[in-house]
């Protein structure tokens, strides 16, 4: 398959007209990561964060105090594991 009939096929694909937005964090405790998911109409990401140990929820409480301009990380679910 070349690169124009994977492309066609892609923006063949129909589009979900009543998306329900997920905007959620998910903090492991004992793994010592997060995960911020965004899912909303015309847009995904997910990134991983790891390293923090124990101090993992501390960071994410701060992470979220402090919006960035890019993300107002406040209006996420936050779940905790």
């Amino acid at each position: 398959m070349t690169r124009s009939e994977l492309k066609e096929l892609w923006f063949s694909i129909p589009q979900q007209v009543n998306k329900k937005e997920i905007k959620v964090i998910v903090v492991d405790t004992k793994g010592g990561f997060y995960k911020i998911t965004t899912d909303v109409k015309g847009y995904y990401s997910t990134c991983t964060q790891s390293g923090y140990g124990e101090n993992v929820l501390q960071v994410v409480l701060d992470r979220i105090k402090v919006n960035d301009g890019v993300n107002d990380l406040s209006k996420y679910q936050l779940i905790i594991k």
